[in-house]
């Protein structure tokens, strides 16, 4: 077998491991048959399953769910099929649901298995920039709703989580980029040392180097642990840091009816974090996060949606409280708080700057 990284996310009796590697896939049953009880369903989409999931499943003798690729399968309909399709095939209490795709198909597979039975096993290999450093760590799952993005879902943490990083290589250039955004947020947000290390290496880890995005990832998925396990379910606060750039970014794909992909709303939202930031005597940081993001190829600006339409789409973000606006800001680099009860008139002014 390739060499292995493997991350213990340590939550006590809901600790799981994290395996980051080079063709893990090929390897995949040895990796997860320990973490299996009984028959395994993987759910994955339509630009996914081509590519992975006839190996995957004949190595892990399990039962496939093939869903719609995109932001719009997160929905009630997507549920009930995935539901409907794994109690046919004969899920029981020990049965397992596989996400094998992206952020979309973990949060819809999670979600799933977190209501099935009241509970079921739940397995990640994610294969997405986005999806390896962020959302399939950590136990969030959702849909998305009419009312606004995840605003139903669960916290149901996975048995274990391959990252094969070989599976980036089909990836669009577009997508990899948008994860990009996830990965330099938390240099922003607690790793000042990672932020530096992207300034230098960033192009690199776009480029898909092998040593740099090793490291991107594994440096990003040791950094999202760390928040986990300091606060699994956002009770103290902590986990909320992760959640910068992602009011605005929430905002920016709601608005453009999905056609801004996640990453880009994030990368996006955290520049105008930024220099809601400066405006609120906080940090003077956006020049240099701009940058950054213009050497990488990401959308540092949104335009052509109404300010007021923007604002309206934040009352509904999960971090608002009775209609109040909360937004995670930052001091310094490596440095995020949560900033409660933001005057509207400060966000408009950044989004018409």
């Amino acid at each position: 077998m390739q060499d292995v990284k493997t991350i213990t996310i340590d939550l006590k009796e809901r600790a799981y491991p994290v395996f980051i590697g080079k063709g893990l896939l090929k390897n995949v049953d040895s990796l997860l048959k320990p973490y299996l009880r009984g028959k395994a369903f993987i759910v994955s989409d339509e630009n996914v399953a081509p590519l992975y999931l006839e190996r995957v499943a004949a190595a892990l003798d399990a039962e496939t769910i093939v869903i719609p690729a995109g932001e719009q399968s997160k929905c009630w309909q997507t549920v009930q099929a995935v539901t409907d399709a794994v109690l046919d095939k004969g899920c029981d209490r020990r049965s397992a649901l596989i996400s094998l795709g992206g952020g979309v198909v973990g949060d819809i597979t999670g979600f799933c298995a977190s209501i099935l039975e009241r509970g079921i096993d739940f397995i990640q290999i994610p294969t997405t920039l986005l999806a390896q450093t962020d959302s399939s760590v950590g136990g969030k799952t959702a849909i998305d709703t009419k009312a606004g993005k995840n605003l139903i879902g669960t916290f149901h943490q996975p048995k274990a989580v391959v990252i094969d990083t070989d599976t980036l290589r089909t990836l669009p250039r577009r997508q990899i980029l948008a994860g990009y955004a996830e990965v330099a947020k938390y240099g922003l947000i607690k790793r000042a040392d990672f932020w530096e290390w992207l300034e230098q290496n960033g192009e690199k880890v776009a480029a898909l180097d092998d040593a740099a995005i090793a490291y991107a990832v594994e440096q990003s998925v040791l950094t999202k642990a760390q928040v986990v396990i300091a606060d699994e379910r956002e009770e103290s606060g902590e986990r909320a840091l992760l959640n910068l750039g992602h009011t605005f970014g929430h905002a920016f794909e709601a608005a453009s009816h999905m056609a801004i992909l996640h990453g880009e709303g994030v990368a996006a939202g955290c520049v105008y974090a930024a220099k809601l930031s400066e405006k609120l005597g906080l940090s003077a940081l956006a020049p240099r996060i701009e940058a950054h993001f213009r050497k990488i190829g990401l959308p540092v600006k949104v335009d052509g949606y109404p300010t007021a339409d923007l604002i309206a789409w934040m009352r509904k973000d999960k971090k608002a409280l009775s209609n109040r606006l909360n937004f995670v800001l930052l001091n310094a680099v490596g440095r995020a708080c949560v900033v409660k009860d933001v005057d509207e008139s400060a966000v408009a002014a950044v989004l018409e700057e």
